[in-house]
């Protein structure tokens, strides 16, 4: 199973999301890493795969674009405003005792616990890492040396070269 699982929205971070999914493979090996829209196979029953690739990563990176902390801010109450596969994605890997890390995106503030649901304010207390369309290369060799730093095991995919 993948140790590195990426977490997006479709609407603002799935770009960045396959981004980071095409240079982390190219370093751990294309089983390490999980995105849906590519490490789903054909015919797999969506939900059970995804709920088991979540709840089995060593790390989940979560890819924070512009709109990702808005979406719930009228939503604090109670459930988010639409209780989508991010945060399902997210709740199973704190669940299962993965380690997420919010990567943000160019120009995304820190995010802030009183705009998120429950179920995801300690996401805003989390150490985050950055992501910039104008620095990808140093970006990407930054978040590769953290993810070998936060789970060594990582480090033999690559040496691997799975």
């Amino acid at each position: 199973m993948a140790q590195i699982f990426i977490n997006y929205r479709r609407e603002g971070g799935a770009y960045a999301a396959a981004l980071l999914d095409e240079l982390l493979s190219g370093r751990f090996g294309r089983e390490a890493v999980f995105r849906a829209a590519r490490s789903i196979a054909p015919g797999s029953d969506y939900s059970e795969s995804i709920l088991e690739a979540a709840g089995s990563c060593a790390v989940m990176l979560t890819v924070v674009d512009s709109g990702w902390q808005e979406k719930f801010i009228s939503g604090r109450s109670g459930r988010p405003i639409m209780h989508d596969w991010v945060v399902r994605e997210i709740e199973e890997a704190f669940k299962r005792g993965a380690r997420v890390i919010p990567v943000l995106l160019s120009g995304v503030d820190r995010l802030n616990e009183a705009h998120l649901p429950e179920s995801l304010t300690r996401v805003a207390r989390l150490q985050y890492l950055r992501f910039d369309y104008r620095n990808i290369r140093q970006d990407i060799d930054f978040i590769a040396e953290q993810l070998v730093r936060v789970c060594p095991e990582i480090r033999g995919s690559q040496e691997n070269g799975n």
